[in-house]
């Protein structure tokens, strides 16, 4: 039997981010209750103390992720790490609706992201995904090139 999805209380949201683990507890405490009615892409930050920076921002995104957008996200977040103190990280949370299990889309978005970062020098936590049922994390595929 599984059980019921409890999130952790929203207080935890800022407690340190030392694992992925700990990535996807603080997300799931940020996110409560699960259920979506888009696709999102949710960012926040990790600054050098491990912890969010209460700022998080929502972008819409279509089923599939298309190079352009990935790249003017990254390029907007460069600028953004940039100004902040050094050691801060950017955090990616894909919110879609639907129950079901990881899918092939998710694990494309997961390295696209990972890979347009790195190519815009845009440092990453790992990649997590929310849908109705369960918040997961994401692994980029492995890939030769795009």
């Amino acid at each position: 039997m599984v059980s019921p999805y409890i999130p952790p209380p929203i207080e935890t949201a800022t407690d340190p981010v030392h694992s992925a683990a700990d990535l996807g507890q603080r997300w799931r405490a940020l996110m409560g209750p699960l259920g979506f009615g888009e696709r999102l892409l949710r960012f926040a930050f990790v600054g050098s103390d491990r912890r969010f920076i209460k700022i998080l921002t929502d972008v819409e995104i279509g089923r599939r992720p298309a190079l352009r957008d990935v790249e003017s996200i990254m390029s907007a977040l460069r600028t953004l790490v940039g100004e902040m103190e050094d050691g801060t990280t950017v955090a990616f949370l894909l919110t879609r609706p639907g129950p079901g299990p990881l899918s092939r889309l998710d694990r494309q978005w997961s390295t696209m992201l990972t890979e347009v970062a790195a190519e815009f020098n845009v440092p990453l936590e790992p990649i997590f995904r929310a849908n109705d049922e369960s918040l997961v994390l994401v692994e980029p595929l492995v890939t030769q090139s795009r």
